[in-house]
């Protein structure tokens, strides 16, 4: 029962936090993450005219860039908000607002399921690699793109260094909540019927030509609205301290470690 409660806590808390900040996660935090679309493309051996599932596909930025690779996408998301804007932005795709603890889709429909830094997220791992083995294929792939080691993301450290500074920073959403490397994902891969498991690190680059939009992304994140308007000043003009040390000639260069993880269905 505990553990049944905290998952169900881990859901809703999920849901809240980005539900609320999906306007911002499109306007901001997409020009980061769409980075890994070819990554997740490659990795999970998609092709001209599969059908793919995007697990946790947000605002559908990454299904737009799969739709225009030529992939037939289904976009689902527990976020009835991150649909609406996905439909809107996206209409080349299809969008459903579903949990990926219980997918509404038949067994063995899609080739190939790829997941866009959800997974790190779930509260219960082994129920949803349960289900994305159910609807793939034999000889499907999936792929799936995390956050790296904490200390190898280079705009986060700035924020979160920032908000220790002024405030409790055990405030701001958590994450990763499952695992940031591949000893996390190995046993629900095996045990959901999982072959050919593969891990690769890479580096991802926010780019931008000034601050304010990465410092916006996380202070919407981070709800940093809700706090008393002194503490507000002191976040923003110590995170854009912080985030001053990664200017370059042509800008703002921010590094990111990522795990890209893969496996094919038996």
């Amino acid at each position: 029962m505990t553990d049944q409660l905290n998952a169900d806590v881990v859901s809703q808390y999920e849901l809240e936090t980005w539900t609320r900040c999906a306007e911002a996660y499109l306007s901001h935090f997409a020009d980061l993450t769409g980075e890994t679309v070819q990554l997740l493309w490659d990795a999970a051996r998609i092709k001209t005219g599969n059908k793919v599932l995007d697990l946790g596909c947000g605002p559908g930025h990454v299904a737009g860039a799969f739709t225009d690779l030529g992939a037939v996408v289904t976009g689902i998301d527990f976020s009835g908000t991150m649909i609406d804007i996905a439909r809107q932005r996206y209409p080349g795709a299809t969008f459903q607002e579903a949990n990926a603890e219980d997918l509404p889709f038949d067994d063995a429909i899609f080739d190939a399921v790829a997941s866009n830094f959800v997974v790190h997220h779930l509260a219960r791992p082994h129920r949803v690699f349960s289900e994305i083995a159910r609807v793939l294929k034999p000889g499907g792939c999936f792929s799936f793109v995390v956050w790296g080691p904490p200390e190898a993301q280079s705009s986060v450290g700035a924020f979160f260094g920032a908000v220790a500074t002024h405030h409790d920073i055990a405030q701001l959403p958590h994450g990763p909540l499952f695992g940031a490397d591949e000893s996390a994902y190995e046993s629900p891969l095996t045990a959901n019927s999982f072959t050919d498991l593969q891990f690769e690190n890479h580096t991802i680059l926010w780019k931008s030509d000034t601050v304010d939009p990465v410092l916006q992304a996380f202070l919407e994140w981070g709800n940093i609205s809700a706090l008393p308007q002194d503490i507000q000043q002191k976040i923003e003009a110590t995170a854009r301290e912080n985030l001053e040390s990664y200017k370059t000639a042509e800008g703002y260069t921010f590094p990111h470690e990522i795990l890209l993880g893969s496996a094919k269905k038996l």
